[in-house]
């Protein structure tokens, strides 16, 4: 859906990689299967991310060479197996990427987005009816972020706290989740979502400047050194609540995304440089492998 939060791929150890890349396709491969798909093409960085989380937390993933469709040339690697973790991280990648549609019809009255909504409607009532109480949360989260967009409130606690109510909605309706975990779980993807929230608006300053679209960063005038602030306390505060969870392993995969991934993302977006990347060409070669 956004894409921030990845690994730092030239940091990953072979093993991790490979872990990651399984995982990723798992993903995809169970989109595909209970969607369609046209419905994987809007596989999601965040929601690998989501799996990988709910992974470390359970009975951890099963893999079995397989070989990816379109790129069969490729030969087999690990793939994850199907499972509850991926069937949720699907139907929530699903769920995010047509509300993401619906917002991006609403504000920037975008013919693509709005083909995408529709492309999505099938998909998008199959898993609300599967899990209608996350339905409902992403709903109710969304509906205050467009009046909030609608009013131009000047703040960017109250819409970025929306976000974080949103991503701390998703980990706490998974069925998997550890009764144990869940308020560290909570505490983390609340502080994901206002990271998220805040590195995408960031993000966005030209392009939102130029056709008029919200953000808070405009309307607050708010400087590079105060926006900076805001995300390394947000980004510490779900570090913090990351190193409370009870892993089932000790996970390098996850380490890497927390302390490494996220702060290459923020760093390249304060830089000027627009949305993510893993950080090595050779990843970025790659790819393929992974998108």
């Amino acid at each position: 859906m956004f894409g921030y939060i990845r690994p730092l791929e030239c940091e990953l150890k072979v093993r991790e990689q490979a872990e990651y890349r399984g995982v990723y396709c798992g993903l995809c491969k169970s989109i595909g299967r209970r969607y369609g798909q046209l419905e994987r093409l809007t596989l999601s960085y965040d929601c690998a991310f989501l799996a990988l989380t709910l992974f470390a937390l359970t009975e951890g993933a099963a893999f079995t060479p397989g070989n990816c469709g379109p790129r069969v040339y490729r030969g087999k690697r690990p793939i994850a197996d199907p499972s509850a973790v991926l069937d949720y991280a699907a139907d929530v990648n699903v769920l995010l990427a047509w509300y993401k549609a619906a917002d991006d019809t609403a504000d920037e009255k975008s013919a693509k987005a709005a083909a995408a909504k529709l492309a999505l409607k099938r998909a998008y009532r199959k898993a609300a009816k599967a899990n209608p109480k996350l339905d409902e949360a992403i709903k109710a989260s969304m509906d205050t972020l467009h009046t909030l967009e609608a009013q131009k409130a000047a703040t960017i606690d109250e819409p970025s706290n929306e976000f974080g109510t949103l991503l701390a909605g998703v980990i706490l309706n998974a069925p998997m989740l550890p009764e144990t975990e869940r308020t560290a779980a909570q505490w983390m993807y609340y502080n994901l979502g206002k990271w998220i929230y805040l590195i995408d608006a960031w993000d966005d300053r030209e392009k939102d400047e130029k056709s008029g679209n919200y953000n808070p960063y405009l309307l607050t005038k708010m400087e590079r050194d105060q926006a900076e602030f805001l995300l390394n306390i947000t980004l510490n505060e779900a570090k913090k609540a990351y190193d409370l969870l009870t892993l089932n392993a000790p996970s390098g995969l996850l380490d890497n995304i927390m302390t490494l991934g996220l702060m290459h993302a923020q760093q390249r977006v304060l830089a000027g440089e627009r949305g993510c990347a893993t950080g090595n060409a050779a990843a970025q070669k790659e790819k393929g492998d992974t998108e």
